[in-house]
């Protein structure tokens, strides 16, 4: 038995078991790859010759290296020529007339009607009835404002992509229907018509996942759809934006540079597991209240980052009250000079908490008005051991501890039963040595628990 089956590895040596399988699977395979890649494909043997000729999706890349933004304007035109006329003829030799999939990338399109016209082309090509997904990426010499219209009317598109120097001139809402969306970006769109996205987005009533990345011109309000599991909003500048959000399905959730006008901007987010936050208050109130009360509406998240911007306002309350959040797992936090108050008033707040990430930044290098914060010291030590410490927290990293902290360093070691890891990162300059070995010298609850300097 063992012999025969000896016998059938040898006969199958230098088999091509991958040319074995039917075109329809070969070409869910090439489906995969960029469009280039898989018309290089058709050198492997006589039966992939013509298997791209087959595809319903494509992905064509023409990305410029450092060289390409150094060469003269005719190289550089050259450079897209040939990348046309590739396109072009992977375009017109295709069997199927059927698109479901479409990606195009340039980071280089030069100012030129031709070119502009042939990526006009493309696009009408692309955008159909049976597409359902679709991926633009234009860097352009010139803004690009020719999408088209039918685009925002295809009833099976599931993902829409855009990124780039794009206009989004949306007028009419009722010209404006993609009742099958769920995911849709927006990304380095520094023109983007927060009054364009508004209608884009009201006309999505399935979505499920959101990214935005842009500049605005003004602070202005953003609005979103209720249906988000998914949202990431990034404002590349110092404007910010206004949230307005209820979202009880959502699961993840990434701000950086927004605030709240108000309380009531937020909504339901209960359901939020993961959360990022970099906000700030508006420049006309410096009220707490607004991110109290976007904190208390996370309340059943697992995994939450707090940016330095998120303390700084959390900071500016008369009294620091930590919000409580039961089921938080991990917690990583940027903060004003080493506070154990603060530090100690979240390790009350959450009983199940595992990881512990403190980063304290340094104030000279950041915002010099964090100087008329309140400072909240430690004065005296808790009558009360956190629960986490007990039964919970295993990891904690310190990144900056001043050296007059010693003192919370000593209580979390002795009292955290379970811990396993504390890495003390950047600590005093002065002297390192005899700090590490006053720290290495305290005493630890957990037998198991190794102390690390970085």
């Amino acid at each position: 038995m063992a012999e025969e089956e000896n016998n059938g590895g040898e006969n199958n040596d230098g088999i091509d078991r991958i040319s074995t399988l039917s075109n329809s699977l070969l070409c869910h395979i090439l489906s995969f790859l960029p469009t280039k890649t898989s018309v290089h494909m058709s050198f492997v043997s006589r039966k992939w010759r013509n298997l791209w000729k087959n595809l319903e999706v494509f992905d064509f890349r023409d990305k410029c290296n450092e060289y390409s933004y150094q060469a003269p304007d005719d190289e550089f035109n050259e450079q897209f020529m040939l990348f046309t006329v590739f396109v072009n003829t992977v375009l017109s030799l295709r069997r199927s007339r059927v698109v479901r999939k479409f990606r195009l990338s340039s980071d280089h399109i030069p100012n030129n009607p031709l070119f502009a016209y042939s990526v006009d082309t493309w696009l009408s090509i692309a955008i159909g009835p049976h597409l359902q997904e679709f991926h633009l990426t234009l860097f352009t010499a010139g803004a690009f404002d020719n999408l088209p219209p039918t685009l925002f009317s295809c009833s099976n598109l599931i993902s829409l992509s855009l990124s780039g120097y794009i206009l989004l001139p949306l007028q009419d809402p009722l010209e404006i229907c993609l009742p099958s969306l769920k995911v849709l970006q927006l990304l380095n769109m520094h023109h983007l018509n927060l009054s364009s996205m508004h209608i884009l987005l009201s006309a999505c009533p399935v979505l499920e996942n959101l990214e935005l990345f842009f500049s605005p011109e003004s602070l202005d309000i953003i609005r979103v759809p209720s249906s988000l599991k998914r949202l990431k909003i990034t404002v590349d500048n110092n404007v910010g934006a206004w949230l307005e959000i209820d979202a009880p399905g959502l699961k993840y959730l990434s701000l950086e540079c927004i605030t709240f006008r108000d309380a009531a901007a937020v909504g339901n987010l209960h359901s939020v597991e993961e959360a990022y936050l970099d906000v700030f208050p508006t420049p006309k109130s410096e009220s707490v209240e607004p991110l109290l009360n976007l904190l208390r509406a996370l309340s059943g998240i697992k995994h939450l980052e707090l940016h330095n911007s998120t303390t700084k306002w959390l900071f500016a309350a008369p009294i620091l009250n930590f919000p409580e959040f039961h089921y938080l797992l991990h917690l990583k936090l940027e903060y004003p000079p080493f506070n154990s108050t603060f530090l100690f008033d979240v390790l009350q707040k959450c009983p199940m908490l595992e990881t512990l990430i403190a980063f304290m930044f340094d104030i000279d290098m950041v915002d010099r008005s964090y100087d008329s914060l309140p400072s909240y010291r430690w004065e005296a030590k808790p009558k009360s051991v956190p629960k986490c410490l007990i039964s919970h927290l295993t990891f904690i990293h310190f990144y900056g501890v001043p050296e007059n902290e010693l003192e919370f360093i000593g209580y979390v070691l002795q009292h955290g039963l379970v811990l396993k890891t504390m890495i003390i990162d950047e600590y005093w300059r002065d002297q390192p040595d005899r700090w590490m070995k006053k720290i290495s010298d305290l005493p630890r609850g957990s037998a198991m628990c190794q102390v690390k300097f970085l």
